[in-house]
């Protein structure tokens, strides 16, 4: 049996959401300069000293704001149980754009360069979070290619392989990045535009050895 949450928990749990709410919230409005420990204590009304009971520091904060959002896109582009085979690649393509189009701040967190100064913690939680968002794209195209597919293979795959499933994943992230800050406004169909930009680089792929 579980163990029950106790009431110091929950608070615990519940203040340091609100917190992390507040910094993304700073964050969206005013960029990393915005993003003030006092200005956050105020907020949820504590002493500025007694945050550090929950973060040590800004940049534990910010990691805190990074993986919640890997973990929301990495939610939202996980393969559906109830998927038809062949479809996964479009899926996630489809799953990947709305996401960031729901989510522009969040998604310009993790993929640009927007905390001057911040350092994540080295071969930390940020790699495994950003793991999560690729793995399975790596899947879903290798499964459109007849393949199975693993990040851990593309580590041992013939180089072209290896390059080739690179150039899907910068066509997708390239093109989304350019339609979510409005680089591409006179696309009328962005999602038509990346299915089939994504779908083209798959087909590019031709006869490449198999991972």
């Amino acid at each position: 049996m579980a163990a029950t949450e106790t009431r110091r928990e929950r608070q615990r749990r519940e203040l340091t959401a609100e917190i992390v709410a507040v910094a993304r919230r700073q964050l969206a409005e005013g960029g990393r300069a915005a993003v003030s420990w006092r200005g956050i204590a105020r907020e949820v009304g504590m002493n500025p000293a007694s945050l550090y009971t929950y973060f040590a520091s800004l940049d534990d904060l910010f990691t805190a704001l990074i993986l919640e959002s890997y973990g929301s896109l990495a939610a939202a582009v996980r393969p559906s149980a109830d998927e038809p085979p062949g479809a996964g690649l479009e899926a996630y393509c489809r799953a990947y754009l709305a996401w960031a189009f729901d989510n522009p701040s969040q998604f310009n967190l993790i993929w640009t360069d927007q905390l001057p100064g911040y350092e994540a913690p080295p071969g930390g939680p940020t790699v495994e979070a950003e793991t999560e968002v690729i793995a399975p794209l790596v899947a879903v195209v290798g499964a459109a290619r007849g393949e199975e597919a693993s990040m851990d293979e593309l580590a041992t795959v013939d180089a072209d392989v290896l390059n080739g499933y690179l150039s899907i994943w910068g066509t997708l992230h390239g093109l989304v990045t350019l339609l979510v800050n409005n680089h591409l406004p006179f696309v009328e169909d962005p999602e038509r535009l990346v299915v089939g930009q994504v779908v083209r680089s798959v087909e590019a792929l031709g006869d490449t050895t198999s991972i």
